[in-house]
């Protein structure tokens, strides 16, 4: 599993914020004045970012939920034995424990597990998620605004103003997720899933406090193309499977390239 590469696939578009994005920045010290919910920030452009990490996770616990419900109740839940049998922190994930499950796995095969312990075998990830670059500054007055919270504590009612940092409705990321094709005949089935976890996203949230309103975003798809082994190799040729400078939905693409 892993050992293999036929050809690569590569998934380009747009992510539009619909509302505020907040994925949060650690912070050793807060300046006087300053914000104690910063967001993330390139450190050379002072520009925010989505780091590939948070769109794979937020897509991988997507798929994870999803797959769930097709499992028999009595493996449903968090623990040993169950869908999600993997604690990381104070935090459960499904992970296959063997390599010949994770490749039958839709979401081990496509995000990817890691070993429980030192020596444990991994299968790697066929995806590679690249971090998500803000692409329309121009177009905007701000790009980061300051929304003011009121935390109230139920017992004394004592107001906490909280000051968030949020990158401005309106805002568009470039996004590039790249697939590794290890085999032709789970190909098809595995670029749907990762499409239409971007339709399920877009009725989610992205980053933090979307319970709360924040991260509603909309997915458009620019292009997808298909690299075999020998465009690498052999100077061969790209196949061509979308190609659209305004971007289309996710069913719009999964359409076109699965015809």
């Amino acid at each position: 599993m892993g050992e293999a590469i036929f050809g690569k696939v590569l998934i380009n578009g747009k992510i539009r914020l619909k509302t505020g994005l907040h994925i949060g920045a650690q912070t050793e010290a807060i300046e006087i004045g300053g914000v104690d919910n910063p967001i993330l920030k390139d450190p050379n452009t002072g520009d925010p970012y989505i780091p590939g990490s948070s769109l794979k996770g937020k897509m991988r616990n997507l798929f994870e939920k999803a797959m769930s419900a097709d499992q028999p109740p009595e493996k449903r839940g968090r623990g040993e034995n169950k869908w999600f049998n993997r604690e990381i922190g104070d935090v459960y994930i499904h992970a296959c424990n063997t390599l010949e499950d994770a490749v039958k796995c839709p979401v081990c095969r496509l995000f990817g597990i890691s070993g429980k312990e030192r020596g444990d075998k991994n299968y790697p990830s066929r995806t590679i998620f690249r971090d998500a670059h803000l692409c329309n500054k121009d177009e905007l007055e701000e790009v980061i605004e300051i929304k003011y919270e009121t935390a109230i504590d139920r017992i004394t009612s004592a107001a906490n103003p909280r000051p968030m940092e949020r990158v401005v409705p309106g805002a568009e990321f470039e996004f590039e997720i790249v697939y590794n094709i290890e085999n032709e005949n789970e190909k098809k089935e595995d670029i749907k899933n990762l499409v239409n976890l971007m339709k399920m996203l877009e009725d989610d949230y992205l980053g933090g406090s979307g319970s709360r309103g924040y991260g509603k975003v909309e997915v458009k798809i620019t292009r997808i193309v298909e690299r075999p082994k020998d465009y690498y190799l052999n100077e061969g040729a790209e196949i061509k499977l979308l190609n659209k400078e305004d971007g289309v939905r996710p069913e719009e693409a999964l359409n076109q390239i699965l015809k």
